[in-house]
């Protein structure tokens, strides 16, 4: 059976949910929960997005994010492939942590903000791991009600929705989620309409046709955009360095020759190329051309080498002739 395609709309509030794979554990001990909690203000550093909830539940934990520029897709995969690769290696397995694909549901924000931050913080009531929600320590609930520094999630754009000072609304707040313990679940949080979007029917079609117009511009853009040269790419470095074009195209690891495909996957980024042609060209597998990319950017940072030889490549490709 086909995958549907996830929604992806830049402004959107998401309910993302990730478990376990075949409901295994994916917490063991305090360690674990804060590395989760590191790796996920790391990412939001390096792709920024709006964090308004989670709660990290043993086997499965809950996100209330606002999308930015970076797709959920993309925030998501880092957050999962970094935590897998540190609970592998501390715990000494192998395997898939996490199953295949997350949940991320696309809610209406006026409709759903407010429940969808009691939902998810009333978590552990509802799993029977403690009987108040303050009492749980890895949710950002107790940021909300002032008993924590919040120095990952961002309460004040949520608190305002329920008081104009923030002693009423984090007031407010506390009565809204002892409220929300006397309810059941709300299935509509886990089961969107096409497992995609939560909301009312007129924003569901709304969304559809946002969506859809999204889609066929940037078909129609990549249709009028030409497929870069990428041989060019290798050409230029050749230029500006000591290398070969087969020794930057080879499985060399040396440090000249890692910067070098640093340098063509940033460039050729910019001129639309994708992540399976840049590995063909310079000999990785495609998913380590994400992190070149993310590694480059980070070098780009500290590096003026770094800094001359992207914009050395840049000026050699726009000068290049068209074939």
């Amino acid at each position: 059976m086909a995958r549907k395609p996830r929604v992806e709309v830049e402004g959107g509030l998401y309910h993302i949910i990730a478990r376990g794979n075949n409901r295994q554990r994916i917490f063991d001990d305090d360690d674990d929960y804060q590395e989760m909690l590191k790796l996920l203000a790391q990412t939001k550093t390096k792709l920024p997005f709006y964090f308004y909830a989670y709660c990290l539940m043993p086997n499965h934990f809950h996100l209330l994010v606002e999308r930015q520029q970076d797709s959920i897709g993309r925030v998501m995969h880092r957050l999962l492939t970094g935590y897998s690769r540190y609970y592998n290696r501390r715990h000494e397995r192998i395997g898939h942590l996490f199953q295949k694909r997350h949940k991320a549901i696309l809610c209406q924000t006026d409709e759903y903000l407010a429940e969808l931050l009691r939902y998810i913080h009333l978590n552990p009531v509802r799993a029977k791991i403690v009987s108040d929600p303050v009492d749980f320590r890895y949710s950002s609930h107790r940021a909300y009600l002032g008993m924590e520094k919040s120095w990952l999630v961002d309460i004040e754009p949520v608190l305002r929705h329920f008081g104009a000072t923030k002693k009423l609304a984090r007031k407010r707040y506390e009565l809204f989620v002892k409220a929300g313990m006397k309810l059941r679940r709300r299935e509509e949080f886990y089961k969107a309409v096409e497992g995609r979007i939560c909301g009312t029917e007129e924003f569901v079609e709304r969304t559809k046709v946002r969506v859809g117009e999204i889609a066929v511009a940037r078909r129609a853009q990549l249709k009028n955009r030409s497929a870069p040269d990428l041989q060019k790419l290798v050409e230029a470095v050749a230029q500006i360095s000591s290398l070969t074009a087969e020794e930057i195209c080879s499985r060399g690891k040396s440090t000249t020759i890692v910067m070098a495909k640093e340098a063509i996957v940033i460039v050729g980024h910019e001129l639309g190329a994708g992540n399976a042609a840049l590995a063909r060209l310079i000999g990785i597998d495609n998913s380590t051309v994400s992190r070149r990319f993310e590694s480059g950017k980070n070098r780009m940072k500290k590096c003026k080498e770094m800094q001359k030889v992207v914009m050395e490549i840049r000026m050699l490709v726009s000068k290049a002739p068209e074939n």
